[in-house]
């Protein structure tokens, strides 16, 4: 026995001393330097100011603004990227002709990089673009660069998370819905329910797990989403973040203290506050889908 425990552990030190190097020390790290204000500029400077960075955090009006906007595209994108995902998912595991090519097309925008997604937020809801105008049309809205204007940049940045994520999502309840047995739909059948009956008390409750998943993972996406709003308010030579902040996600903040201002300690002391926040709206999900799943 302690010949194959022996074994196993040497099996395993090569990714065991990869994960403690390059996972496990750097989280250590950010944590102790959290409480230090630490300028890499002059590490040599560094000292000890306890809960210091925490509590300037929320006494900084750039990183409330941050906070504020992520939560705004928690309780929009979300909810909107696990309906539109639910829907196209149970529309293309119906008799639907040509699904291969739908569920492509509508993969397609997950794996799309993000510099050809900015390039074409940036023909489309530029001044004049067709987007605008269409818009302007159609809803009488302002002829104005969104990526460039207040009220608009951050709607921008939630319907194209929604566009880009919604079909990752899809694929994911499709593969719920691969998972439920026939026969509970032919029993139902013999019993005289509906299409929408079927939908409502089988389809759905056996996708719990699924949905729980996708809740958690468009949760933990959002409060890390950074590339969307970066590429979107530096359009057109704009600054991250911009305009006036409307932009600025907690991820954003966190790399602009730490890669802008340099101020590291602040960084890590962010970067930790988000850690909670993902950790604790996990543990609320679990708890809500419990009896669920």
């Amino acid at each position: 026995m302690r010949r194959e425990s022996a074994s196993r552990f040497l099996l395993l030190a090569p990714a065991l001393a990869i994960l403690a190097v390059f996972q496990l020390y750097p989280i250590v790290y950010a944590f102790i330097i959290s409480f230090k204000a630490f300028n890499f500029l002059d590490p040599s400077a560094a000292h000890w100011v306890g809960l210091g960075n925490y509590v300037s955090l929320f006494t900084h009006g750039s990183f409330r603004r941050a906070v504020l906007n992520t939560l705004l595209l928690l309780v929009t994108v979300v909810p909107l990227q696990t309906i539109i995902g639910l829907v196209i998912a149970l529309l293309l595991n119906s008799r639907l002709r040509a699904q291969g090519l739908y569920r492509t097309l509508f993969f397609l925008p997950y794996v799309t990089p993000p510099v050809a997604v900015a390039a074409i937020l940036a023909y489309l809801f530029t001044l004049n673009g067709p987007a605008t105008l269409a818009l302007v049309h159609t809803l009488h809205l302002p002829n104005v660069p969104w990526y460039a204007t207040a009220p608009y940049a951050i709607i921008l940045v939630g319907l194209t998370t929604v566009w880009m994520q919604a079909g990752f999502y899809m694929v994911l309840y499709l593969a719920g819905l691969q998972d439920i047995p026939n026969e509970l739909y032919e029993a139902a059948r013999v019993d005289g329910a509906t299409t929408s009956q079927a939908t409502r008390f089988i389809t759905l409750p056996m996708l719990n797990p699924t949905t729980f998943l996708v809740i958690v993972m468009g949760i933990i996406a959002t409060l890390q989403v950074f590339d969307v709003p970066y590429m979107i308010s530096g359009l057109g030579g704009g600054v991250p973040g911009g305009p006036a902040n409307s932009t600025l996600t907690m991820v954003m903040y966190l790399y602009r203290e730490a890669f802008t201002n340099f101020n590291m300690g602040h960084a890590s002391a962010a970067a930790f506050v988000v850690f909670i926040g993902i950790f604790a709206f996990t543990l609320v999900q679990r708890r809500l889908f419990r009896d669920r799943t």
